[in-house]
Formats: structure tokens, sequence, C-alpha cells
């Protein structure tokens, strides 16, 4: 899978040049993670013989199909981008580190199960797809965005516990991990210090990669003066020899 994932983000890269091939290939990833991650809620709700389990409640599916959605209907580089990119893009890069759900039946082809791993795979690779497209390009100032999709989950997790009888949405009242104090209140502090080093990391390459391309453009602009006045030079020297000719036929 990675390795797809790596072929398919250089053919990308390769060949999605103008912007309108660019956003038929992230709205085409969205529209198969938006069908996968339907599979999988479908297969869950079969198996355990409830409807309600139709409606995401993790952090991973919701995102995916919050992500899915929000690159179908949404403009470029739109605000719910800017909280959901980054929780899809952890949830999906540890799950597939440590994908937990994989027990739950001996054939890795139970529906439940592989509809997950590719529903997680195709939301990660559409992360780096919106990367590579410049579809999104991530900015700390949107960082308000984060804290409202972020408050937004909770309230619909405890509006999902309270109304619909939900055990543990979002792990507000479980942790990820049993006998660890990984609730989403933890995880959440952990979220942040992550993001906070994440644009730390990412504002310093930003500001280098923009003093190489400026020294490179005062260098080329310099090079095309020197030319310029180079030719203004040889012509104003030609110019001169012609007119020594004029004179002396003159004389």
């Amino acid at each position: 899978m990675i390795l797809l994932m790596i072929v398919g983000g250089v053919l990308i890269k390769l060949y999605a040049k103008s912007e309108k091939s660019k956003i038929i290939t992230v709205k085409v990833i969205a529209g198969v993670l938006l069908a996968l991650i339907l599979w999988n809620r479908i297969a869950i709700a079969v198996s355990g013989k409830n409807w309600l389990r139709l409606i995401p409640d993790t952090f991973c599916g919701m995102s995916s199909l919050v992500l899915s959605l929000a690159v179908l209907i949404g403009k470029k580089d739109n605000n719910v981008l800017h909280f959901v990119f980054y929780i899809a893009f952890v949830g999906d890069i540890l799950t597939i580190i440590y994908p937990d759900f994989v027990d739950q039946d001996p054939s890795f082809f139970y529906p439940n199960t592989i509809s997950g791993l590719l529903h997680h795979t195709v939301g990660l690779f559409l992360c780096i797809v919106l990367l590579i497209t410049n579809y999104f390009t991530p900015n700390y100032k949107k960082w308000p965005c984060l804290v409202i999709g972020f408050l937004s989950y909770i309230t619909f997790g405890a509006f999902l516990m309270s109304v619909f009888g939900y055990g543990n949405v979002f792990y507000i009242n479980e942790p990820i991990l049993p006998d660890t104090p990984l609730t989403v209140w933890l995880l959440a502090v952990i979220f942040i210090a992550a993001y906070i080093l994440f644009f730390v990391i990412y504002e310093y390459f930003k500001k280098k990669i923009a003093t190489k391309k400026f020294k490179h453009g005062n260098n080329t602009d310099a090079n095309g003066i020197l030319e310029d006045k180079s030719i203004i030079i040889d012509e104003n020297h030609d110019l001169n020899k012609e007119n020594d000719k004029k004179i002396n036929y003159k004389n």
C-alpha cells in the first residue's frame, strides 16, 4: 500500500500539471475515499445489527467522511481542510502503523477489516496529494479552524452518547489503549504540542526555501542586467566604428 502511494504521488507530481487536472485528481481520490468510508460504516452497521452504527464514532472514521466531503464540495484551501487535514493525517498514519482492528476476524478480507484499512490508506494518500497539488497549504494563522473543528467533534460525540446511547465516542470516556491515560483530553494536549512543533519546523524550512529562491532570483536579475549592459556597449562600439568610417570617407 505504501509503495502504491509513493508511485501514485510521483505520477501525479509528474503528469498533473494544469490546475484543472489537479482539481480532477483530488476530487476523484476524495470520491473514492467517500465510497470506502460509506462501505466501512455499512459493514459495521450490518455486522453489529445496528443501523445507528452508520454514524462514525471515531476520529479516523469521522475525519475520512469530513475530509472527502470538504474536497468534493468545498473550494480549494477551504477552512474545513485546516482542521480535518491534520486529524486525518495523524490518525491515518498511526492506524496504518498500528491497526488495532485487524484481529476482529480471522479473515483479512472481512468487510469491516479490509474497508477500514482501505479508507485509512486512501485518506492518507489524499492528504499527501492535497499537498503535492497545492490544493491545501498549511497556515498557522488558521489555528482557530482546528479549535472549532475539535470542539465540534467533541460536541457531536457527547450528543451521540447522550441521545443515542453510544458507549464511547472519540475516546471521551475510555482511552485509545487499555490501561493508559490516553483519553481525548490527554490526546488533545499531545496533538497541540505536535501541531506547534510541526509549524515551527514548517515555517523554518519555508523561510529557508524562500530566501534561497530570492537570492537565486537576484543573481539571475543581476546577470541579466550585466548582459544588457554588455549588449549596449557592443552596440555603441559598433556605432562608433561606423561613424569613424564615414568621417574618413569624407576626408
